[in-house]
């Protein structure tokens, strides 16, 4: 599961949990930025967290701010989980 496009995976995810179309993500995007409210935000997760068969604390998904940021923590669960 290494090198996972979360980029293309949260387009995904928001437009099968929202039906919302975003064509100009980056690494940079702000979350915040999007027009999504926190429960939409929740969902788009849970689906993350489905499709790559991963959990992501709360804790630490407080913590991201940007799509490269939700990258990075993603990266690094999906890598733990492999070494597991």
């Amino acid at each position: 599961m290494a090198n996972v496009d979360v980029i293309a995976l949260f387009r995904q995810a928001a437009l099968e949990v929202h039906d919302r179309q975003f064509d100009d993500l980056s690494k940079t995007t702000v979350i915040a930025t999007l027009g999504l409210d926190s429960i939409a935000v929740i969902e788009m997760v849970g689906f993350l967290e489905d499709k790559l068969d991963i959990r992501i604390p709360d804790d630490e998904l407080s913590q991201v701010e940007t799509l490269g940021d939700l990258d990075a923590l993603i990266q690094r669960l999906a890598g733990a989980k492999e070494t597991a």
